[in-house]
């Protein structure tokens, strides 16, 4: 058993047990799945970590949004965390196409794929 712990210890890097919170309405069901996907690929996080230069949207700005809750993830001792201005940029990004808006459900795939994309 000691082997195996060890093992799994050492490919441990920023994995927590977070996630969004989701209160009753607001519906961050598909938002959560896309952070936590984004999160766990190593690859992923630790390269969008590195990044900084951008045009930034100010208020919907998804890349400066998802930095945010990326250092929640890191940083946070909160197991919950808020994804307001997330949720918000993603609203205000794709207002025209009428997807993602506040306390509507969506898909996680293309939650995921629109996150990456900013």
């Amino acid at each position: 058993m000691k082997p195996f712990k060890k093992q799994r210890n050492r490919f441990m890097s920023c994995a927590t047990n977070k996630g969004l919170l989701n209160q009753p309405g607001e519906n961050n069901c598909f938002l959560n799945s896309a952070i936590q996907v984004l999160w766990h690929l190593d690859v992923f996080r630790r390269s969008f970590r590195l990044l900084d230069g951008h045009a930034c949207m100010g208020a919907s700005c998804i890349f400066c949004a998802l930095k945010n809750i990326f250092q929640q993830f890191q940083y946070s001792k909160d197991h919950a965390l808020a994804p307001n201005a997330l949720r918000s940029a993603l609203a205000e990004t794709f207002h025209e196409q009428n997807r993602f808006q506040l306390g509507s459900m969506d898909d996680a795939a293309e939650c995921f794929v629109c996150s990456w994309l900013f």
